[in-house]
């Protein structure tokens, strides 16, 4: 199903003044629900010398009491974390009967699903480390806030002019909750096992943080290889590329032979599928601090090369890579991930 945008029904906001201050300039994104406007503040902000900002408005028109809650929660958790300087600042939020408008910083450099097209990242060990921890640090104040993001994306992380700083944004699925039971938040590429509705059975409450981390494990995948891991939109049992990492050990060495064996182990510990036992964000920065590159040099390309998926298929890795390397927006669709029970006990998932 193809994706709706605001702007699409929306009326063009181009040259009109909020509060008497905001001067809409141009569209810079939009989504769903809302659009994202540059914008100058008559004002200023001390902060920014030039005077732009950056404003999201949000229609409300059809929105039931619980969207709208969605959208208050939105204001105060942003409000809570503003002050990291990874985290995209929160200056203003006002309202009136069809729109609700949150004032933020203006970041030039664009968001980083356009920095990954680009391959900005492509063979960069140092500028990769630099914007990825950044990222880290972000997500890592989150948490120690007692706040998850839960849709963690390249669309929703913004960069530098240069792209050696990320920049977190859009809060509009965080929450606070320690267990959470609302499922299917988020987008489906870079949502956790976990988080999906099963089929059969009662789904248990999961653990927020602990999602966050898988989809901070497919956002780095997108910048070292410019694709999302499992190459099609999420982790299902019908997705071969998923079933495949389930069952080789060495799935990320096979199917990504350009990244080092540190790089492969490092997202070996990310995307274990039971999220008691997946790296913290703290260790997560730690094991990338310390590793020495993302990338195998190429006489190790040639001592370690592609080999067949281990099992009954017979299918050659190359023959299930891709013909290009791309990275997929996700479409929302229902599916169910076979995954092992989680502990309940918060004690053995610990986020530092």
């Amino acid at each position: 199903m193809a994706n709706v945008y605001a702007s699409n029904f929306l009326p063009d906001f181009t040259g009109c003044t909020l509060l008497s201050r905001y001067k809409l300039t141009e569209m810079l994104g939009s989504g769903g629900n809302g659009v994202v406007y540059k914008a100058i503040d008559t004002l200023k902000f001390s902060d920014s010398p030039t005077g732009h900002c950056a404003i999201k408005i949000i229609d409300k028109t059809d929105f039931t009491p619980a969207h709208l809650e969605f959208i208050h929660r939105e204001v105060d958790i942003h409000r809570l974390v503003s002050t990291h300087p990874n985290i995209i600042t929160m200056h203003d939020a006002f309202y009136d009967d069809k729109y609700h408008y949150i004032v933020l910083d203006y970041c030039p450099g664009g968001d980083l699903y356009d920095r990954i097209r680009a391959h900005s990242y492509r063979n960069n060990h140092e500028l990769l480390k630099s914007a990825f921890v950044s990222l880290l640090d972000a997500v890592q104040y989150c948490h120690g806030q007692g706040v998850a993001h839960r849709d963690l994306k390249p669309c929703n992380v913004l960069a530098s002019e240069d792209g050696s700083k990320l920049f977190l944004a859009d809060f509009g699925l965080a929450t606070k909750e320690e267990m959470s039971d609302e499922y299917e938040m988020g987008t489906h590429t870079y949502m956790a096992p976990e988080c999906y509705i099963r089929l059969h059975g009662p789904t248990p409450p999961y653990y927020p943080p602990a999602a966050d981390v898988w989809a901070l494990g497919v956002i780095l995948v997108d910048m070292l290889a410019g694709q999302s891991p499992w190459t099609v939109e999420s982790c299902s049992p019908h997705n071969r590329y998923f079933m495949a990492f389930i069952q080789d050990p060495c799935y990320f060495d096979n199917a990504f032979p350009a990244l080092s064996r540190g790089a492969c182990d490092i997202l070996k510990r990310i995307f274990n599928v039971d999220p008691t036992l997946r790296i913290s964000v703290c260790e997560l920065r730690k094991a990338i601090l310390n590793l020495d590159t993302f990338f195998r040099s190429e006489s190790e390309k040639r001592r370690n090369p592609t080999h067949a998926i281990s099992g009954k298929s017979g299918m050659s890795w190359a023959s299930l890579l891709p013909g290009r390397m791309r990275m997929m927006r996700a479409r929302s669709f229902m599916v169910w991930v076979p995954f092992r029970q989680a502990h309940r006990r918060r004690l053995e998932v610990q986020i530092n």
